[in-house]
């Protein structure tokens, strides 16, 4: 299964309607399971910093494939993203990095930061998620 950019897009919408009700300013990434960056916003007045934590949020809940708040040991498991990490690219396992999964399967991971308290970047990316997983496959994803 591969995740498309309009199921990358449609996460990211959900994300950035979360955060306007909550009345805060985010950035979102959205990467695959190897940790590669799919897509990407960050909303006008968010710090100029918050792009490199929303992707490495991501990358981070790509890594495990697990929520970031279940406190993983991440020396024990094989990470998919090696490459990536390898690359430079930032890793961060904290509030607001959450896999995305489909049918019980990990199809990519959204980061989210921004927002002053960890809460509510959770609350964003649990609201990307959502939408992602409840959404019909896109019709060029199989």
């Amino acid at each position: 299964m591969s995740l498309t950019l309009a199921e990358a897009n449609r996460a990211i919408d959900a994300a950035l309607t979360k955060a306007r009700g909550l009345k805060i300013k985010i950035s979102v990434s959205i990467c695959d399971t190897a940790g590669r960056l799919v897509a990407h916003q960050r909303m006008d007045g968010v710090f100029a910093e918050a792009p490199l934590g929303s992707i490495g949020k991501a990358i981070g809940a790509a890594t495990t494939g697990q929520s970031d708040e279940l406190g993983l040991d991440l020396l024990a498991r094989k990470f998919r993203t090696d490459i990536v990490i390898g690359e430079g690219a930032p890793v961060i396992t904290g509030p607001g990095g959450l896999p995305m999964k489909r049918s019980g399967e990990l199809e990519g991971a959204i980061g989210v930061t921004g927002a002053s308290d960890n809460e509510q970047n959770v609350k964003c990316a649990k609201a990307g998620a959502v939408a992602f997983a409840q959404a019909p496959l896109a019709s060029n994803a199989r």
